[in-house]
């Protein structure tokens, strides 16, 4: 089946594993929606009769396991169950899209234009420049259960009553005091449950107190890869290493800053992001493929050429 006979027929057996005084209190419907770097999610709203909140259970999970074989049965019996936690689980807080409400609740995300062009089709972004952008977020917090977030699209916006300007502006205010930039040396990052916020310091890193590597990301290592645009981090990060930097996109919740005198050339990093994000990272989760150069004399941020023949040169912004 394809995964819209596969969403067709699960409709058709719900009936058969949800108990009746449920199944005739809802209405199911099926959506399709693009979530960022325009990840397709197929799933089913479950709506209350006379109810606004619509819950939504994505099956693309169950289609890969029913095209591996297993039984439609067990994959019926486990959305069910599914459908049966999340009538029991915390539900969003109610958000009143107001100026004054939200403005303190404003972060920012970054990610990668040319992976998110549905994405970002109704969603007014900053570029910042290399293919990048940053969207605006409203944050309710993680107290209930979830990491709740909306992305402000141009409706969000119109209904919050403000310009583009404006809204980034305070959403950039709200990220520096909700969720401050942290620069940790690598090798505590992975191995020490304590981490030192290296931005912290006033006087430059000693390379023999560290691992040679550190990683950038925020306070509460979600969405973190948008310290990087956070003012005067990368400058700061420069005076602590003491030296230029190549910055790995480790995700779209971290970035690897690597020094230029860890001696690793460009093309040896290129590849290391792709491998990673082939491998390890979920397609989510992906900030991009490429690698960055930060110059501390210039204050400039460029795209690295990993081309065989200028392996260790820095592509010039177009």
């Amino acid at each position: 089946m394809e995964v819209k006979e596969f969403i067709k027929t699960i409709k058709e057996e719900l009936p058969d594993f949800l108990p009746d005084e449920i199944y005739q209190d809802i209405i199911i419907d099926d959506v399709e929606v693009s979530k960022m770097n325009d990840q397709k999610l197929h799933g089913l709203t479950f709506r209350p009769k006379g109810s606004d909140a619509a819950p939504t259970l994505y099956i693309d999970d169950l289609y890969e396991r029913y095209e591996n074989g297993e039984d439609m049965g067990f994959l019926m019996i486990d959305l069910a169950n599914r459908y049966e936690q999340t009538r029991h689980a915390p539900t969003p807080p109610q958000v009143d899209l107001d100026w004054e409400s939200v403005r303190d609740n404003l972060t920012v995300r970054l990610l990668e234009k040319s992976r998110n062009r549905e994405f970002l089709a109704n969603m007014p972004y900053a570029d910042v420049g290399n293919g990048l952008a940053i969207i605006a977020d409203i944050n309710m917090g993680e107290d209930k259960g979830g990491d709740w977030r909306i992305a402000v699209n141009h409706g969000v916006m119109e209904q919050l009553g403000v310009d583009k300007e404006a809204l980034f502006i305070t959403a950039m205010d709200g990220s520096l005091v909700n969720d401050p930039p942290v620069l940790t040396d690598m090798s505590q990052a992975l191995f020490s449950s304590e981490r030192e916020n290296l931005l912290d310091r006033d006087v430059p890193i000693d390379p023999a107190d560290v691992g040679g590597m550190y990683v950038l990301t925020t306070e509460s290592s979600t969405l973190g890869a948008c310290a990087m645009y956070y003012p005067d981090v990368k400058e700061k990060a420069g005076e602590l290493i003491g030296s230029d930097y190549y910055i790995l996109p480790s995700s779209v919740h971290e970035v690897i800053l690597v020094p230029d005198t860890a001696g690793i050339n460009a093309k040896e990093l290129c590849d290391m992001v792709k491998q990673a994000n082939r491998t390890v990272v979920e397609p989510q989760d992906v900030l991009s493929d490429n690698v960055y150069h930060f110059s501390r004399d210039e204050r400039r941020l460029d795209k690295v050429n990993a081309e065989p023949n200028r392996a260790d040169k820095v592509a010039e912004v177009r």
